[in-house]
């Protein structure tokens, strides 16, 4: 069948799948999450958590994801580096009061 529901990915936490719920829904796919069949089958809110597309969608929610992939773990932390120190006031200009 083709809308059955398939496993493009499994993450780590509900808020992971949240996030890669709504990248995929930016790119035109519809997605639920659930708890992962990975934890043993028991419910952990907390736990591991799988996010399902339709079968119809399953290429192209991969391509979206590997896509996102392509930023690493240095250049998030640099950036993140970079945000920081941006934000951080200017201190100011001390003149030099003599002659």
């Amino acid at each position: 069948m083709a809308d059955e529901p398939t496993v493009v990915t499994t993450v780590n936490n509900e808020l992971e799948a949240t996030v890669v719920c709504g990248r995929l829904s930016e790119a035109g796919i519809q997605s639920m999450q659930r708890p992962s069949a990975h934890q043993g089958g028991t419910w952990n809110p907390a736990g591991a958590r799988d996010v399902c597309v339709a079968e119809r969608d399953l290429d192209r929610a991969r391509e979206v994801l590997q896509a996102d992939e392509g930023v690493s773990e240095e250049e998030l932390t640099r950036e993140e580096e970079l945000t920081e120190h941006s934000a951080e006031p200017a201190e100011p200009e001390t003149k030099d009061a003599g002659g």
